[in-house]
Protein backbone atom coordinates (compact mmCIF):
# COMPACT_ATOMS: atom_id res chain seq x y z
CA UNK A 1 0.00 0.00 0.00
CA UNK A 2 1.48 3.38 -0.81
CA UNK A 3 2.38 5.63 2.23
CA UNK A 4 -0.43 7.75 1.20
CA UNK A 5 -3.72 7.86 -0.13
CA UNK A 6 -6.47 10.03 -0.95
CA UNK A 7 -10.09 9.02 -1.34
CA UNK A 8 -13.36 11.23 -2.40
CA UNK A 9 -16.98 10.92 -2.55
CA UNK A 10 -20.10 12.94 -3.47
CA UNK A 11 -21.91 12.88 0.05
CA UNK A 12 -18.71 11.64 2.37
CA UNK A 13 -16.01 13.74 3.29
CA UNK A 14 -12.56 12.95 1.49
CA UNK A 15 -9.68 11.26 3.27
CA UNK A 16 -6.30 10.78 2.84
CA UNK A 17 -4.45 7.66 4.67
CA UNK A 18 -1.08 8.33 6.38
CA UNK A 19 0.81 5.61 8.31
CA UNK A 20 0.61 6.23 11.89
CA UNK A 21 3.53 7.23 13.59
CA UNK A 22 5.99 4.81 15.06
CA UNK A 23 5.81 4.58 18.94
CA UNK A 24 9.22 3.84 18.99
CA UNK A 25 11.66 5.87 16.44
CA UNK A 26 13.63 3.26 15.58
CA UNK A 27 11.03 0.16 15.38
CA UNK A 28 8.15 -0.27 13.41
CA UNK A 29 4.76 -1.09 15.40
CA UNK A 30 4.54 -4.45 14.05
CA UNK A 31 7.50 -5.53 15.27
CA UNK A 32 7.11 -3.96 18.78
CA UNK A 33 4.17 -5.74 18.54
CA UNK A 34 6.58 -8.76 18.18
CA UNK A 35 9.00 -7.93 21.02
CA UNK A 36 6.00 -6.37 24.02
CA UNK A 37 4.85 -10.05 24.69
CA UNK A 38 8.28 -11.44 25.29
CA UNK A 39 9.50 -8.87 27.18
CA UNK A 40 6.49 -8.80 28.95
CA UNK A 41 6.88 -12.80 30.06
CA UNK A 42 10.62 -12.48 31.27
CA UNK A 43 9.26 -9.27 33.57
CA UNK A 44 6.48 -10.48 35.57
CA UNK A 45 8.37 -13.90 35.29
CA UNK A 46 11.02 -12.01 36.63
CA UNK A 47 9.12 -10.09 39.34
CA UNK A 48 7.89 -13.50 40.79
CA UNK A 49 11.40 -15.14 40.55
CA UNK A 50 12.44 -12.45 42.64
CA UNK A 51 9.56 -12.47 45.22
CA UNK A 52 10.26 -16.41 45.37
CA UNK A 53 13.86 -15.90 46.18
CA UNK A 54 13.44 -13.51 48.92
CA UNK A 55 10.40 -15.44 50.19
CA UNK A 56 8.01 -12.29 50.27
CA UNK A 57 4.63 -12.95 51.30
CA UNK A 58 4.81 -16.67 51.40
CA UNK A 59 1.52 -16.46 53.48
CA UNK A 60 0.27 -16.03 49.76
CA UNK A 61 1.56 -19.45 48.43
CA UNK A 62 -0.12 -22.06 46.99
CA UNK A 63 2.78 -24.47 47.27
CA UNK A 64 5.92 -24.74 49.71
CA UNK A 65 9.17 -24.81 48.03
CA UNK A 66 9.88 -28.53 49.08
CA UNK A 67 6.80 -29.54 46.91
CA UNK A 68 8.73 -27.42 43.82
CA UNK A 69 11.27 -29.25 44.71
CA UNK A 70 9.57 -32.79 45.12
CA UNK A 71 6.61 -32.83 42.85
CA UNK A 72 7.78 -31.18 39.00
CA UNK A 73 9.16 -33.94 36.61
CA UNK A 74 10.92 -31.39 34.48
CA UNK A 75 14.27 -29.23 35.90
CA UNK A 76 14.05 -25.80 35.63
CA UNK A 77 16.70 -25.13 33.34
CA UNK A 78 15.11 -27.82 30.56
CA UNK A 79 11.76 -25.27 30.62
CA UNK A 80 14.03 -22.02 30.14
CA UNK A 81 15.65 -23.99 27.09
CA UNK A 82 11.97 -24.90 25.96
CA UNK A 83 10.17 -21.67 26.09
CA UNK A 84 13.23 -19.56 24.75
CA UNK A 85 12.97 -22.63 21.82
CA UNK A 86 8.93 -21.45 21.75
CA UNK A 87 9.27 -17.87 21.32
CA UNK A 88 12.31 -18.32 18.67
CA UNK A 89 9.97 -20.32 16.98
CA UNK A 90 6.56 -18.03 17.25
CA UNK A 91 8.31 -14.69 16.87
CA UNK A 92 10.00 -15.75 13.36
CA UNK A 93 6.34 -16.99 12.33
CA UNK A 94 5.14 -14.14 13.21
CA UNK A 95 7.26 -11.91 11.64
CA UNK A 96 6.66 -14.32 8.30
CA UNK A 97 2.83 -13.28 8.50
CA UNK A 98 3.89 -9.27 9.15
CA UNK A 99 5.64 -9.55 6.48
CA UNK A 100 3.01 -11.77 3.96
CA UNK A 101 0.17 -9.34 4.91
CA UNK A 102 1.77 -6.02 5.06
CA UNK A 103 0.52 -5.59 9.28
CA UNK A 104 0.24 -1.76 9.75
CA UNK A 105 -1.67 1.21 10.76
CA UNK A 106 -2.97 4.16 9.05
CA UNK A 107 -4.40 7.22 9.99
CA UNK A 108 -6.96 9.94 8.43
CA UNK A 109 -9.91 8.29 7.52
CA UNK A 110 -11.56 9.25 11.27
CA UNK A 111 -13.93 11.71 10.19
CA UNK A 112 -14.76 9.58 7.14
CA UNK A 113 -15.80 6.48 9.46
CA UNK A 114 -17.32 8.82 12.00
CA UNK A 115 -19.44 9.83 9.21
CA UNK A 116 -20.62 6.80 8.44
CA UNK A 117 -21.72 5.81 11.64
CA UNK A 118 -23.93 8.84 11.87
CA UNK A 119 -25.40 7.51 8.98
CA UNK A 120 -26.30 4.29 10.50
CA UNK A 121 -27.76 6.10 13.84
CA UNK A 122 -29.99 8.26 10.97
CA UNK A 123 -31.28 5.36 9.72
CA UNK A 124 -31.74 3.73 13.14
CA UNK A 125 -33.70 6.88 14.24
CA UNK A 126 -36.04 6.85 11.67
CA UNK A 127 -37.10 4.06 12.26
CA UNK A 128 -38.53 5.13 15.96
CA UNK A 129 -41.32 7.00 14.38
CA UNK A 130 -42.98 4.28 13.07
CA UNK A 131 -41.92 2.03 16.18
CA UNK A 132 -44.56 4.49 17.84
CA UNK A 133 -46.64 4.39 15.30
CA UNK A 134 -46.99 0.78 15.91
CA UNK A 135 -47.25 1.63 19.63
CA UNK A 136 -50.84 3.83 18.84
CA UNK A 137 -48.69 7.15 19.24
CA UNK A 138 -48.59 9.88 17.04
CA UNK A 139 -44.58 11.16 16.71
CA UNK A 140 -45.53 14.85 15.24
CA UNK A 141 -48.35 15.52 17.94
CA UNK A 142 -45.72 14.12 20.89
CA UNK A 143 -42.89 16.58 19.20
CA UNK A 144 -44.88 19.42 19.80
CA UNK A 145 -45.97 18.43 22.85
CA UNK A 146 -42.38 18.33 24.23
CA UNK A 147 -40.98 21.45 21.74
CA UNK A 148 -44.12 23.37 23.79
CA UNK A 149 -42.78 22.02 27.51
CA UNK A 150 -39.32 22.92 26.42
CA UNK A 151 -40.42 26.88 25.72
CA UNK A 152 -42.32 26.84 28.95
CA UNK A 153 -39.36 26.18 30.81
CA UNK A 154 -37.40 28.31 33.14
CA UNK A 155 -34.53 30.21 32.00
CA UNK A 156 -32.84 29.61 34.93
CA UNK A 157 -32.96 25.23 33.80
CA UNK A 158 -31.26 25.03 30.83
CA UNK A 159 -29.52 21.81 31.47
CA UNK A 160 -33.18 20.59 32.08
CA UNK A 161 -34.63 22.43 28.46
CA UNK A 162 -31.41 20.64 26.46
CA UNK A 163 -32.41 17.14 26.87
CA UNK A 164 -35.65 17.67 26.12
CA UNK A 165 -35.17 19.45 22.25
CA UNK A 166 -32.65 16.44 21.85
CA UNK A 167 -35.02 14.03 22.71
CA UNK A 168 -37.72 15.80 20.37
CA UNK A 169 -34.89 15.54 17.36
CA UNK A 170 -34.92 11.59 18.30
CA UNK A 171 -38.88 11.01 18.18
CA UNK A 172 -39.23 13.03 15.17
CA UNK A 173 -36.40 12.74 12.94
CA UNK A 174 -37.06 16.13 10.76
CA UNK A 175 -36.34 18.27 14.21
CA UNK A 176 -32.70 19.43 14.83
CA UNK A 177 -30.67 21.50 16.41
CA UNK A 178 -28.09 21.70 13.93
CA UNK A 179 -26.05 19.85 11.13
CA UNK A 180 -23.01 18.62 10.90
CA UNK A 181 -22.28 16.54 6.97
CA UNK A 182 -26.20 16.76 6.90
CA UNK A 183 -26.34 15.16 10.52
CA UNK A 184 -27.93 16.19 13.77
CA UNK A 185 -25.29 17.41 16.20
CA UNK A 186 -26.37 14.81 18.52
CA UNK A 187 -26.02 11.87 15.58
CA UNK A 188 -22.35 12.90 15.51
CA UNK A 189 -21.70 12.38 19.46
CA UNK A 190 -22.98 9.16 19.34
CA UNK A 191 -21.20 8.23 16.28
CA UNK A 192 -18.24 9.49 17.78
CA UNK A 193 -18.48 7.33 20.96
CA UNK A 194 -19.49 4.30 18.87
CA UNK A 195 -16.24 4.53 16.71
CA UNK A 196 -13.80 5.97 19.91
CA UNK A 197 -15.32 3.78 22.65
CA UNK A 198 -17.98 1.04 22.09
CA UNK A 199 -16.06 0.33 18.49
CA UNK A 200 -12.85 -1.32 20.18
CA UNK A 201 -14.65 -2.29 23.48
CA UNK A 202 -16.54 -5.10 21.07
CA UNK A 203 -13.49 -6.03 19.44
CA UNK A 204 -11.67 -6.85 22.45
CA UNK A 205 -14.58 -8.26 23.60
CA UNK A 206 -15.07 -10.24 20.31
CA UNK A 207 -10.47 -11.21 20.40
CA UNK A 208 -11.20 -12.72 24.22
CA UNK A 209 -14.20 -14.44 23.75
CA UNK A 210 -12.85 -16.55 20.59
CA UNK A 211 -9.09 -16.77 22.55
CA UNK A 212 -10.96 -18.32 25.61
CA UNK A 213 -13.18 -20.67 23.26
CA UNK A 214 -10.54 -21.84 21.46
CA UNK A 215 -8.02 -22.47 24.19
CA UNK A 216 -10.88 -24.20 26.17
CA UNK A 217 -11.93 -26.16 23.86
CA UNK A 218 -8.55 -27.92 22.46
CA UNK A 219 -7.19 -27.85 26.09
CA UNK A 220 -10.51 -30.09 27.07
CA UNK A 221 -9.53 -32.14 23.75
CA UNK A 222 -6.09 -32.63 24.46
CA UNK A 223 -7.41 -34.36 28.26
CA UNK A 224 -10.15 -36.17 26.75
CA UNK A 225 -8.06 -37.67 23.62
CA UNK A 226 -5.15 -40.27 25.30
CA UNK A 227 -3.15 -39.86 22.25
CA UNK A 228 -3.12 -35.54 21.99
CA UNK A 229 -2.33 -35.86 25.73
CA UNK A 230 0.10 -38.35 25.75
CA UNK A 231 2.27 -36.53 22.59
CA UNK A 232 0.98 -33.36 22.98
CA UNK A 233 0.02 -31.90 26.83
CA UNK A 234 1.67 -34.09 29.00
CA UNK A 235 4.39 -32.04 28.40
CA UNK A 236 2.97 -29.30 30.35
CA UNK A 237 1.97 -31.54 33.41
CA UNK A 238 5.28 -32.26 34.05
CA UNK A 239 4.99 -29.40 36.22
CA UNK A 240 2.55 -30.11 38.78
CA UNK A 241 3.89 -27.08 41.41
CA UNK A 242 3.38 -23.96 38.81
CA UNK A 243 5.34 -21.11 38.53
CA UNK A 244 6.02 -18.03 36.42
CA UNK A 245 8.61 -18.88 34.62
CA UNK A 246 6.57 -22.59 33.32
CA UNK A 247 3.30 -21.20 32.27
CA UNK A 248 3.99 -21.36 28.80
CA UNK A 249 6.28 -24.69 29.13
CA UNK A 250 4.68 -26.43 25.91
CA UNK A 251 5.45 -28.79 23.00
CA UNK A 252 6.13 -26.79 19.81
CA UNK A 253 3.16 -28.72 18.60
CA UNK A 254 0.53 -27.28 21.49
CA UNK A 255 2.09 -23.35 21.02
CA UNK A 256 1.92 -23.83 17.31
CA UNK A 257 -2.09 -24.87 17.84
CA UNK A 258 -3.45 -23.07 21.00
CA UNK A 259 -1.25 -19.82 21.23
CA UNK A 260 0.26 -18.78 17.38
CA UNK A 261 -2.89 -20.37 15.47
CA UNK A 262 -5.78 -19.26 18.23
CA UNK A 263 -4.28 -15.81 18.89
CA UNK A 264 -3.92 -14.90 15.36
CA UNK A 265 -6.89 -16.08 13.99
CA UNK A 266 -8.73 -14.42 16.79
CA UNK A 267 -6.86 -10.83 15.89
CA UNK A 268 -7.96 -11.55 12.38
CA UNK A 269 -11.58 -12.07 13.59
CA UNK A 270 -11.68 -9.40 15.81
CA UNK A 271 -10.09 -6.96 13.48
CA UNK A 272 -7.78 -5.29 16.16
CA UNK A 273 -5.25 -2.67 14.59
CA UNK A 274 -1.16 -3.31 15.47
CA UNK A 275 -1.61 -1.16 18.64
CA UNK A 276 -4.38 -2.96 19.76
CA UNK A 277 -3.15 -6.55 19.28
CA UNK A 278 0.24 -5.37 21.04
CA UNK A 279 -2.11 -4.85 23.85
CA UNK A 280 -4.25 -7.60 24.07
CA UNK A 281 -1.25 -9.95 23.16
CA UNK A 282 0.86 -8.24 25.66
CA UNK A 283 -1.97 -8.33 28.12
CA UNK A 284 -2.56 -11.95 27.58
CA UNK A 285 0.91 -13.23 28.20
CA UNK A 286 0.97 -11.41 31.40
CA UNK A 287 -2.11 -12.82 32.56
CA UNK A 288 -0.78 -16.63 31.26
CA UNK A 289 2.31 -15.61 33.29
CA UNK A 290 0.20 -14.63 36.28
CA UNK A 291 -2.33 -17.50 36.57
CA UNK A 292 0.65 -19.72 36.52
CA UNK A 293 2.44 -17.85 39.67
CA UNK A 294 1.79 -19.92 42.74
CA UNK A 295 0.83 -16.61 44.89
CA UNK A 296 -2.81 -15.92 46.07
CA UNK A 297 -1.41 -12.15 45.84
CA UNK A 298 -4.85 -9.77 47.10
CA UNK A 299 -3.33 -6.69 45.06
CA UNK A 300 -2.35 -8.33 42.14
CA UNK A 301 -4.65 -6.43 39.12
CA UNK A 302 -4.57 -9.46 37.03
CA UNK A 303 -6.53 -11.62 39.99
CA UNK A 304 -8.88 -9.02 40.27
CA UNK A 305 -12.88 -9.59 40.00
CA UNK A 306 -12.26 -12.22 37.87
CA UNK A 307 -12.31 -16.54 38.48
CA UNK A 308 -9.55 -17.08 36.33
CA UNK A 309 -6.49 -16.91 38.37
CA UNK A 310 -4.14 -18.61 39.38
CA UNK A 311 -5.86 -19.97 42.42
CA UNK A 312 -8.33 -21.50 39.75
CA UNK A 313 -5.91 -22.80 37.15
CA UNK A 314 -3.81 -24.62 39.67
CA UNK A 315 -6.30 -26.53 40.78
CA UNK A 316 -6.21 -28.27 37.26
CA UNK A 317 -2.67 -28.89 37.54
CA UNK A 318 -3.42 -31.43 40.56
CA UNK A 319 -3.63 -35.11 40.01
CA UNK A 320 -7.18 -35.20 41.69
CA UNK A 321 -8.64 -31.94 39.76
CA UNK A 322 -6.65 -32.02 35.97
CA UNK A 323 -10.14 -33.34 34.59
CA UNK A 324 -11.63 -30.12 35.48
CA UNK A 325 -11.04 -26.14 34.95
CA UNK A 326 -9.96 -26.54 31.44
CA UNK A 327 -10.56 -22.58 31.43
CA UNK A 328 -7.29 -19.97 30.59
CA UNK A 329 -6.57 -16.82 30.39
CA UNK A 330 -9.60 -14.63 30.39
CA UNK A 331 -12.94 -16.36 31.68
CA UNK A 332 -13.92 -19.25 33.30
CA UNK A 333 -17.32 -19.04 31.39
CA UNK A 334 -16.40 -22.14 29.10
CA UNK A 335 -16.11 -24.49 32.52
CA UNK A 336 -19.22 -23.46 33.73
CA UNK A 337 -21.22 -23.85 30.69
CA UNK A 338 -19.54 -27.42 30.24
CA UNK A 339 -20.47 -28.10 34.00
CA UNK A 340 -16.14 -28.85 34.15
CA UNK A 341 -15.49 -27.15 36.98
CA UNK A 342 -13.73 -28.69 39.77
CA UNK A 343 -16.66 -29.61 42.39
CA UNK A 344 -14.59 -30.21 45.10
CA UNK A 345 -15.63 -28.00 48.32
CA UNK A 346 -13.23 -25.78 49.42
CA UNK A 347 -12.80 -27.39 52.47
CA UNK A 348 -11.58 -30.74 50.30
CA UNK A 349 -9.23 -28.67 47.91
CA UNK A 350 -7.60 -26.91 51.13
CA UNK A 351 -7.28 -30.71 53.06
CA UNK A 352 -5.73 -32.29 49.16
CA UNK A 353 -3.61 -29.21 49.41
CA UNK A 354 -2.34 -29.70 52.46
CA UNK A 355 -2.09 -33.25 51.99
CA UNK A 356 0.66 -32.52 49.15
CA UNK A 357 2.84 -30.74 51.51
CA UNK A 358 2.96 -33.26 54.31
CA UNK A 359 3.71 -35.33 51.55
CA UNK A 360 6.68 -33.69 50.12
CA UNK A 361 7.93 -32.30 53.52
CA UNK A 362 8.03 -36.47 54.39
CA UNK A 363 10.10 -37.29 51.35
CA UNK A 364 12.51 -34.33 51.74
CA UNK A 365 12.95 -35.34 54.91
CA UNK A 366 13.81 -39.35 54.01
CA UNK A 367 16.10 -37.32 50.84
CA UNK A 368 17.33 -35.54 53.98
CA UNK A 369 18.26 -39.19 55.65
CA UNK A 370 19.40 -40.83 53.32
CA UNK A 371 22.28 -37.89 52.11
CA UNK A 372 23.24 -38.13 55.67
CA UNK A 373 23.70 -41.89 55.51
CA UNK A 374 25.99 -41.18 52.80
Amino acid sequence: MANQTTYETPFLPSYTLKPVPQLVPWLSDFHLSLVLPVAAYWFVSLIFWYIDKKDYWSQYRIHTPEEFKQRNRVTVGEVLRSILLQQAVQTALGLCLGYLTDAGDFQGRQDYDIVVWAGRVHRARDAVPWTLALLGLDAKTLVSNIQTYATTMPLTAPSTAKPLVLLSSLVYPHVSDGLTYGFASWEIWVAKTIYWILEPAARFGLAIFFSDSWQYFWHRAMHTNKWMFRNIHAHHHKIYVPYAFGAFYNTLTEAFLLDTIGTTLSLMLSGLTIRQTMFFSTISVMKGVDDHCGYRLPWDPLQWGNEQNTAFHDVHHQSWGIKSNYSQLYTTFWDHFCNTVCQKSEAEIAMLYEKGRVLARQRGEVEGVMEVDK
